[in-house]
């Protein structure tokens, strides 16, 4: 008995077996052939991100690594997402929007400090999240117009940046703005790069972590502490931000994603040990802030000097198993 499928010839061998082609057919695995190299022909319909692999019956579609999708489509993956509007166009590595940098596009340029600004000289310049401003003094010395790159922008003039074609600058009594283009759904040739919430089409939603509901292209939601987007069927999350806190005792209680300040030093998770406050235990030693013991004639309890503050916990499967 052999395994041989159709288009191949049993050949047998000292104690096996070898399933050879029959003449104008190729290869797929040890027991099968296939009549067309649709592979090889480029008779296939894999994204060119994807790995072709013949098949009896055709072909398969596999995203190569650093890539998602279903084989005909594949995506480039960043890890940590593409921030304020970047662009993931290879496996971790983003374009960022005119303003950021960084990674994954988190860091604001800070063009004043950089002086790599268009603030005339008597203006003063203020730096804004992912551009900024031309304070224009009163005065004669100081034009309406607003300098750009190597020439000037006309008072009230508006124009899409280069290389950023989802912004909008203009001029206005010397100062320039620049902003993000206003999404016009209704607008039948709105830019859906610029728009992603614009975008209906169902190649463009996203499912999300739990397989539960279904997102359009550029809708935001939060799942496990982090904010994620759907943008053209693909769901780039990164970590919230949470607030600094400036308070001695945090804690991260259950179901919230950010610490919050506590009074209660037994209740931190995050704390600052200082040496100089010091507990004193059950029995009358003084213990450094920071130790950690077992109380004395209760080997199931557990006790934590913070600051002062003796904070013991039991553990009840201690107390079960004795």
């Amino acid at each position: 008995m052999h395994y041989c499928h159709a288009n191949t010839v049993c050949v047998n061998l000292p104690g096996l077996y070898r399933c050879d082609c029959v003449p104008g057919y190729i290869r797929v695995d040890d027991f099968s052939c296939t009549e067309h190299d649709e592979c090889g022909s480029g008779q296939h319909n894999c994204d060119e991100n994807a790995i072709c692999t013949n098949t009896v019956r055709g072909h398969s579609c596999t995203c190569k690594p650093g890539y998602v999708g279903n084989g005909t489509i594949c995506r480039a993956f960043c890890e940590k997402g593409c921030r304020y509007g970047g662009t993931c166009v290879a496996p971790n590595k983003c374009v960022c929007p005119s303003g950021f940098t960084g990674s994954n596009c988190e860091k604001d340029i800070d063009e004043c400090a950089l002086r790599t600004h268009t603030c005339w000289n008597d203006s003063a310049c203020i730096n804004l999240a992912g551009g900024f401003d031309c304070l224009c003094p009163s005065g004669p010395s100081c034009s309406g117009d607003c300098p750009h790159g190597e020439g000037v922008k006309r008072n009230g003039q508006v124009w899409t940046l280069k290389e950023d074609r989802c912004s909008v600058c203009s001029c206005k009594d010397g100062k320039t703005f620049c902003r993000r283009t206003a999404c016009d759904c209704q607008n039948p040739s709105v830019d859906l790069f610029c728009c992603p919430e614009c975008d209906t089409r169902v190649t463009s939603q996203c499912l999300d972590q739990n397989g539960h509901k279904l997102y359009r292209s550029g809708d935001n939601w939060t799942h496990s502490c982090q904010q994620c987007r759907c943008l053209e069927g693909e769901v780039d999350c990164w970590p919230l931000a949470c607030p600094t806190l400036s308070c001695e005792y945090s804690a991260t209680l259950e179901g919230d994603c950010c610490p919050r300040c506590v009074s209660d030093p037994c209740l931190a998770d995050s704390i600052t040990y200082d040496i100089r406050k010091t507990c004193l235990d059950s029995t009358g030693v003084s213990r450094l802030s920071g130790s950690v013991w077992t109380m004395a004639g209760s080997p199931c309890t557990t006790c934590k000097c913070k600051n002062g503050s003796v904070c013991c916990s039991v553990d009840l499967e201690c107390l079960h198993n004795n």
